[in-house]
């Protein structure tokens, strides 16, 4: 079960202000961002809260990371998404990300000193030009391999990411998801194997959707396609897809409606818990987006 794998959750603390209280300015390549919309702060605050108690309540140990005055003064209110920050292996090595758009530059910085006091070693990429934001990987710690998009990585980030990982395979999925966690996410067992991936089959083009099956057949995993060519429902299901995936559980903001997964998840005694992070939706960002694995 989970215990047995030790694994604590980093969150971001709520900064002292209103939580993009002037409106949200959307990044051009985020369409799941909207723009200019202002977040009903006490609905905010009772969602973070819920969703804290939830991860508690499941018998995980959560890290808080102080909101930095410096980053509220800046308006950088997206370090919240604790997961574009850095990536954690099974050695509790850190490898601290670089963002790629300009809006976004230096906030891993003010994560660090929480790293450092949880017990992790904190490394960082070779060069500035390695781009790489944790919200395009995911990291299969039991079969040590590393999943990555090319939207806001790039190659050389991806591959010195791996590197410093130290993971036995890097696979390369392009989508047209601006983070690889907004068009799959993998599912894993009580025993923390891989068994499935859940993928948004509308944001990917025909060659990497058949690069994601051959990952999923060299693997053994099953393909869980959850496509939506209506832009809307397509963008509600990202979101809900977009979740914490832990061993023997999957954490999102509203339910997975799709028969397949559930029929799945039932078979492989995979638990789905749903805590509505609706306001923080808003700047593009759930679940998965919000939290991070410290191995």
């Amino acid at each position: 079960m989970i215990h047995a794998h030790k694994i604590k959750i980093a969150l971001s603390a709520l900064p002292k202000n209103d939580w993009w209280g002037s409106g949200i300015v959307a990044y051009p390549d985020n369409d799941m961002m909207v723009d200019g919309a202002i977040p009903n702060q006490s609905v905010l605050e009772h969602e973070y809260q819920k969703l804290v108690s939830l991860i508690k309540r499941l018998g995980l140990e959560t890290v808080i990371v102080p909101f930095s005055n410096t980053l509220e003064k800046e308006g950088k209110f997206d370090f919240i998404f604790m997961r574009d920050h850095f990536l954690c292996n099974k050695n509790k090595k850190i490898v601290m990300c670089n963002m790629r758009l300009e809006e976004r530059l230096n906030e891993g910085k003010f994560a660090i000193e929480t790293m450092k006091q949880s017990g992790h070693t904190v490394n960082y990429l070779p060069t500035q030009d390695c781009l790489a934001e944790g919200g395009e990987f995911f990291y299969l710690s039991k079969e040590n391999i590393l999943l990555s998009g090319l939207c806001r990585n790039n190659l050389k980030g991806a591959e010195s990411m791996a590197e410093l990982m130290e993971v036995d395979q890097l696979h390369i999925i392009e989508s047209d998801g601006y983070h690889l966690d907004t068009a799959i996410c993998p599912i894993f067992n009580d025993e923390y194997d891989c068994v499935g991936i859940n993928c948004a089959k509308e944001v990917f083009d025909d060659k990497n959707y058949h690069i994601l099956k051959d990952i999923c057949k060299k693997y053994s995993w099953e393909l869980l396609d959850i496509e939506n060519r209506d832009m809307k429902k397509s963008l509600e299901a990202r979101s809900a897809m977009n979740c914490l995936t832990l061993p023997g559980l999957l954490v999102g903001t509203s339910p997975i409606n799709n028969e397949q997964v559930i029929d799945f998840a039932h078979q492989n005694n995979i638990h789905m818990h749903v805590s509505n992070v609706s306001q923080f939706n808003l700047s593009g960002g759930s679940v998965h987006c919000l939290t991070n694995e410290l191995f």
